[in-house]
């Protein structure tokens, strides 16, 4: 019974570490592969923005929403 129980703990403590693991490797790749590639096309919107006299203030509110995508606050 003894042997039963730290074989449990033991497969419950592996299903844990695989469920954080799993949860970390998904928010990595989603930041990867969607939230920087919306950032670079943000900043290259604010870029354009800011070229241009008018919209100097818009391109700079995306640059700051563009970082704000890449750095949650």
């Amino acid at each position: 019974m003894l042997t039963f129980i730290v074989g449990m703990a033991i497969l419950w403590g592996l299903l844990w570490l695989g469920f954080k693991m799993t949860g970390a490797l998904l928010k990595a790749c989603i930041w990867l592969f969607i939230l920087v590639p919306l950032a670079i096309g943000i900043w290259g919107i604010a870029l354009i923005c800011c070229c241009t006299l008018i919209l100097i203030p818009i391109g700079i509110r995306l640059f700051t929403a563009g970082m704000r995508v890449i750095i949650p606050v």
